[in-house]
């Protein structure tokens, strides 16, 4: 067993409600390990209509 930092960008999809992202975030990292701690470090938006978001996510996963 072993931990391993992250550095990710997700796309946060405009039909995901923001009380859904934890949900959201969390299945995204166990796809890499299981989830220790994780922060949302920044949020991009674009000013083209129909873009995308994305999140920047910093996290702490442990790999078995």
């Amino acid at each position: 067993m072993r931990l391993k930092s992250l550095d990710l960008y997700l796309e946060w999809p405009e039909t995901l409600l923001i009380q859904d992202l934890r949900a959201y975030v969390l299945e995204k990292l166990r796809k890499f390990g299981e989830p220790v701690r994780w922060a949302i470090t920044s949020i991009s938006f674009s000013a083209e209509p129909g873009s995308t978001r994305q999140l920047n996510i910093e996290a702490v996963v442990i790999i078995i």
